[in-house]
Order: structure tokens, then C-alpha cells, then sequence
């Protein structure tokens, strides 16, 4: 079966930092090594970032409105991928839209006007169901269950309802399908995956090295945190943590972008928090970095202390480098974190459990070995990317090939 050409719209792409971006990045790059002509459309985030260019060999197309990450971002570029892929129409015969809130209404539609598949994969839960609108409802004095509310979600969902194919990171995100009546044949369970040649447990001296390269303390239990600064990554919830340990052995490292203009942005307050308890000789928070895999393997310890959680693509990653890890019990990382099995899983929204559990691993050095040992095991098992996307291959190849 040849394959097909696919364009992949996604509302954020490299250089925006995140564990969807990142797994659609590693995607576009896996399908063009196996042959599938790819091409991506995404948001213009930055003033700076060129209209095209070519990333990891795969043509990139970014759109208006130029604008940093925002909830109403993924709806702002509604009408311009729309638009896009009209205009590209004989590029591509297939249509996979990543985190499709906002967008995917555009890749539906256009592919429902050009009769081309689009397969559509939620970056979290409650796209399908709108659920997610129910905050934003509720500031308006909507009642998700009320009459004005039900009319208002019908449309999107009707809309979501038409895709051709469900790509489903979590067992949460495949019931929330099932629930909204989308026939099984449709729903396929892909999680993100990872690439373990990459993401590898560290060599001989290679973690001493990388501490002395990045300055972190030799003689102390280095913990990493790798996230958006955001409120629902948990990072407020670490940082009161760590005050509440008061660890003089233990150093946090916090690893990822602030969010500007999003009222979510934690970045500010983190800082606040290092500068008002005089943290500053034992968190260091180091922004955006590109050498993730590199950094995890400098690391004794992980820490996932979401809200909530489709997947957690860094989670992955910190297990793949055989990395114990702390982790909140929340979402799609239940899919496959076992407490005292491959981690340590404490409530969310809780910090003094988060301490204790972070505590725990910090006193237990074959507790960590155990975990770290399990945690390796577990990524190899279930989420080689060789297997995942090759599946997720099969599939594309399989849409396109059917009748229109």
C-alpha cells in the first residue's frame, strides 16, 4: 500500500515548547521517514518565526494571527487554516488535526467539503463532550445542563462528531468518545510515544558530567521538574512542597517556558515564591530548554505534580531515561503509573502529600532504583515509538486508501 500525503494541522509547533508539540514533531518526522509525503500547517506564534521553512526535513506553513500561547488562540486561527487548506487542496490527500479544539471545526469542514479523511486527536479531555467549556460557561452565568448551554455545545458537537478516525492518548480521552456516541470502529488508542534510543537511562560518568556541565550540586539529590509554568501543571504545588521539605541535601531543578498572557502563567509567581522563602541555593529554574533527554540523564529524581493530565508526554520521557518518578494520580498518567510499582503517586492539589511522597524516594535510594528500574520497563513495553506511530501509520495509510 503506497502512502499518503498528509498535512497535519496543529495550532502549535516547534519552536513552541510542549508535550504535544513535541509528539506531533516526532510524528511528522517519523511518517516522512517511512515515506508518507508530509507537510504542517500551525499558528504563527512569534513576529520572528519565518512564514515557511523546513524543520527535521518537513515543510512548515504558520498562519495568522501572530500571538503567544492563549485559550483563544486555537480559535483566532479558525478561519485562516480554513482557509489554508482550501487553497492547498491538491497537497494533500488526508488531513490529521492535532489538539483540535477551535481548529479541528476547520479541518472537518474543509475536509468534508473536499471529501478527504481527517483523523482528529484530542490533547486533553473534554474536546468531544465540550466539557471543557464549562468554566468559561459558568463565568458567563451558563449552566452546562441548561437549555442556553446544551444549544450552544450542540453545533461543535455535531461538527467534532464527523471526523473519520479518533486518536485516542488515553484510556480517558477513549471513553469520553465512547460516552458521546462516536461508533467504535472510529476510535483507535494511540498514545504518545517516545523514542528510547533518545531517551535512555545514563552511561558511565555521564551524569556527573552533566551536573558539573550545568552547575547543579554534586553533592546533593538533584530533582527535576519539566512543564509549562503553568497553575495546572502543578508547579505552584511543587514549590510549596519543597518549602514544607526543607531538604538542604536536595536541589530542585525547574525545566519549561512561562506562559505569557495566559491566566495560567505561573512563571512570575514561582520566582516570587524562590526570592520570599530564600530558595534561591536550592531551586533553580532554568526556562525553555531543547536538551531535555540530556538533562533527565544529570537527574536523580522526576516530579509530575499536575492537575490534570491527558497523557504527560515528559513523563514518558523522564521513565524512558530510567528516572523514578512522583507523580500526582490524575488522568491518563493512570494508564500507566502504579504506585510503588514504576512510581510514587500522591492526590493532586495537595503539597504536604506531594512532600512526603517526594520525601519518600529522596530517603530511599533502592526505592529509586526499583522505581527507575520499573519505570524504564514500563515505556519499553508500551510506548516504543516504533510501534505507535507505525500503527498510526497503518491507519492513515488505510483512511486514505478507502472511497471518499
Amino acid at each position: 500500500m503506497s502512502s499518503p500525503r498528509v498535512l497535519l494541522l496543529t495550532t502549535y509547533y516547534h519552536p513552541v515548547l510542549g508535550g504535544v508539540e513535541t509528539n506531533v514533531r516526532r510524528l511528522a518526522a517519523f511518517l516522512a521517514r517511512a515515506g508518507f509525503d508530509v507537510r504542517i500547517i500551525t499558528k504563527r506564534v512569534y513576529a520572528d518565526s519565518p512564514r515557511d521553512e523546513r524543520i527535521d526535513d518537513v515543510p512548515v506553513h504558520r498562519l495568522p494571527p501572530v500571538g503567544d500561547r492563549s485559550p483563544a488562540g486555537k480559535w483566532l486561527m479558525l478561519p485562516f487554516a480554513f482557509a489554508a487548506l482550501l487553497r492547498r487542496r491538491r497537497e494533500y490527500d488526508l488531513i490529521c488535526c492535532v489538539d483540535y479544539r477551535g481548529i479541528g471545526v476547520a479541518a472537518i469542514m474543509a475536509g468534508r467539503l473536499l471529501r478527504r479523511p481527517v483523523v482528529v486527536q484530542a490533547g486533553t479531555t473534554g474536546v468531544l463532550s465540550c466539557s471543557n467549556w464549562d468554566d468559561a460557561d459558568a463565568r458567563r452565568g451558563l449552566g452546562p445542563v441548561g437549555l442556553v448551554g446544551r444549544l450552544a455545545r450542540r453545533p461543535l458537537r455535531t461538527i467534532y462528531g464527523a471526523a473519520s478516525a479518533y486518536l485516542c492518548i488515553s484510556r480517558e480521552i477513549e471513553e469520553e468518545a465512547l460516552t458521546c456516541g462516536v461508533p467504535r470502529a472510529r476510535i483507535h488508542y494511540l498514545p504518545h510515544s517516545i523514542d528510547t534510543g533518545e531517551f535512555h537511562p545514563p552511561q558511565d560518568q555521564e551524569r556527573a558530567r552533566i551536573r558539573s556541565e550545568e552547575g547543579w550540586p554534586a553533592d546533593r539529590l538533584n530533582v527535576l521538574f519539566v512543564g509549562r509554568l503553568s497553575r495546572e501543571k502543578g508547579v505552584l504545588d511543587l514549590m510549596e512542597a519543597w518549602r514544607l521539605l526543607d531538604r538542604p541535601d536536595a536541589h530542585l531543578v525547574i525545566v519549561g517556558p512561562d506562559m505569557p498572557a495566559h491566566p495560567w502563567d505561573a512563571g512570575p509567581r514561582v520566582r516570587e515564591l524562590i526570592a520570599q522563602h530564600g530558595l534561591a541555593d536550592r531551586v533553580r529554574v532554568l526556562g525553555p530548554r531543547a536538551d531535555v533527554a540530556r538533562l533527565l540523564r544529570g537527574a536523580d529524581l522526576f516530579v509530575q505534580p499536575s492537575h490534570f493530565e491527558a497523557f504527560g508526554i515528559s513523563v514518558i520521557e523522564a521513565m524512558a531515561t530510567g528516572l523514578p518518578i512522583v507523580a500526582t494520580a490524575v488522568g491518563g498518567m493512570l494508564d500507566y503509573l502504579v504506585d510503588r510499582d514504576n512510581a510514587l503517586l500522591a492526590p493532586a492539589q495537595d503539597p504536604a502529600a506531594l512532600a512526603d511522597r517526594i520525601g519518600e524516594a529522596l530517603n530511599g535510594a533502592a526505592l529509586r532504583q526499583h522505581l527507575g528500574t520499573r519505570a524504564r520497563a514500563t515505556v519499553e513495553a508500551l510506548f516504543d515509538e516504533a510501534v505507535v506511530f507505525g500503527r498510526t501509520a497503518d491507519l492513515l495509510r488505510t483512511l486514505a486508501a478507502r472511497p471518499a
